[in-house]
Formats: C-alpha cells, sequence, structure tokens
C-alpha cells in the first residue's frame, strides 16, 4: 500500500528518497561520522560528556581529513566535476550545517575550559591539549568544508552558464589555470581564512561573491573566537 502511494505521488516519494541520496553522495562524511559517534559513544562513562563529545568530534574530523586525503590526491577535474553534479542536491543545506556544527564545538570547548579550573596535573594538561586540538579541527575543517563547495559551485556554475565568457565561467578566474584542481581551491579558501582576502583569484559573479562573502564574514567571527579562546586557554595555564 504504502509502495503504492508513493508511486502515485512522485514528488512525495522524492521528498522521502531525498536524505537518503544526499548521505550516499557523500561517503566520506557518512562514514567519518559514525566513526566520531562510535567512539564518542563507547568512550568511558566515567568521563564528563562534554570530554566524550570532544574527543568523538575530533574522530570525526581526522577521519574525514584523512578520507578527503585519499580522495584529492587523484581527482582530476573530470572527476571534481562529475562530483559538483552528484552533490548538487543539498549542497547548501549541507555546507549549512556542517558550518553550524563546526561552530557548536567551540560552545563545547568553553564547556571543557569551564572545567580545566578544578583540575590538577595531567587532567588539567590533558583538557587544555584536548581544547586546542578541538579549535584546531574545526578551523581546519571549516574551511576544508567551503574548499569543497567552491570547487563544486565552479564546476556547478561552468556547467550551468555555457553563455559566459570562458574567463568568468565558474564564478573564479585562476590565472594561469585552465582546468583548477582541489588544490586550487584549498589554496583560495585558506588565504579566505586567514587574511579574508582572495589573493590572486578573481571572483566574477554574483553567487560566487555572495558565497565568498558569506565565507570573509564567518572566518572573521570564527578567528576573532579562537583569539578569544586561545587567550582563556593561556589565563588556565598561568
Amino acid at each position: 500500500m504504502r509502495r503504492e502511494g508513493l508511486s502515485k505521488n512522485p514528488r512525495r516519494a522524492l521528498a522521502i528518497l531525498a536524505p537518503f541520496r544526499i548521505i550516499r553522495a557523500r561517503p566520506q562524511l557518512f562514514l567519518s561520522s559514525v566513526i566520531g559517534l562510535a567512539v564518542g559513544v563507547l568512550l568511558p562513562q566515567a568521563m564528563q560528556p562534554v570530554s566524550r563529545a570532544l574527543i568523538g568530534w575530533n574522530a570525526f574530523t581526522l577521519c574525514y581529513f584523512a578520507l578527503v586525503a585519499m580522495s584529492v590526491a587523484g581527482a582530476t577535474h573530470e572527476t571534481i566535476r562529475e562530483r559538483a553534479q552528484r552533490l548538487d542536491e543539498g549542497r547548501f543545506v549541507m555546507l549549512l550545517l556542517t558550518t553550524a556544527i563546526a561552530t557548536a564545538s567551540f560552545g563545547a570547548v568553553v564547556i571543557q575550559l569551564g572545567s580545566v579550573k578544578g583540575m590538577e596535573g595531567w587532567e588539567k594538561g590533558a583538557s587544555v591539549a584536548l581544547t586546542i586540538i578541538t579549535v584546531l579541527n574545526s578551523w581546519l575543517f571549516l574551511h576544508l568544508t567551503f574548499a569543497f563547495h567552491y570547487a563544486h559551485e565552479y564546476y556547478f556554475e561552468e556547467e550551468s552558464d555555457p553563455g559566459e565568457p570562458p574567463e568568468a565561467r565558474g564564478g573564479l578566474h585562476f590565472p594561469n589555470t585552465k582546468t583548477p584542481q582541489y588544490i586550487d581551491f584549498l589554496y583560495f579558501s585558506y588565504v579566505i581564512g586567514v587574511a579574508f582576502q582572495t589573493a590572486d583569484i578573481e571572483t566574477c559573479s554574483s553567487p560566487m561573491r555572495l558565497l565568498v562573502a558569506t565565507h570573509g564574514i564567518v572566518a572573521f567571527f570564527y578567528n576573532t573566537t579562537i583569539l578569544a579562546l586561545m587567550v582563556n586557554i593561556a589565563s588556565q595555564l598561568v
């Protein structure tokens, strides 16, 4: 009966299957999430919940970095273009979700720092080290997420705007580079994350300018928060 209802209402069927398609198109993110969740759940119950959550988060990010490194190493512009088409569905939702989760990790760091005051010796050192590693991994994860989004948005725009001149197609212009690779988008994203500027790469479409502006604003508040956290961490060590 349910299958018949779905076959008669294809829009409803597509809506139900959409989350599964989004997950299937992102195996690295899904596998890393499962590993991170498993690590957080399997840690000793005697540990503070926030510490378990932070360790699980770091397990997720490190696993994701490793899987991404393997996929980026052998990627060509053809595979990037194919992946951009495959990840079209839900790409903005996933960008918003991953950014929100990475930002939420800072809230957990603040809670963790609040518990450091009552600690001594190795326990205090381990807790401070955990907060520093979390801040670093969250920062790397945020800009890695934007780098992938830039790459997929670039090739998606390139395919959808064939009437644009070659130098403007894709929304970004890379000097002396006809077929940008993931490393080019990583460079673009992390320069924004560090310096809030686009270096030598020109932004040449309105959708891409909106994305770059959003990234720059997020990066500014992220770096400001990190600076405040580092001051807090330093005060815990005095």
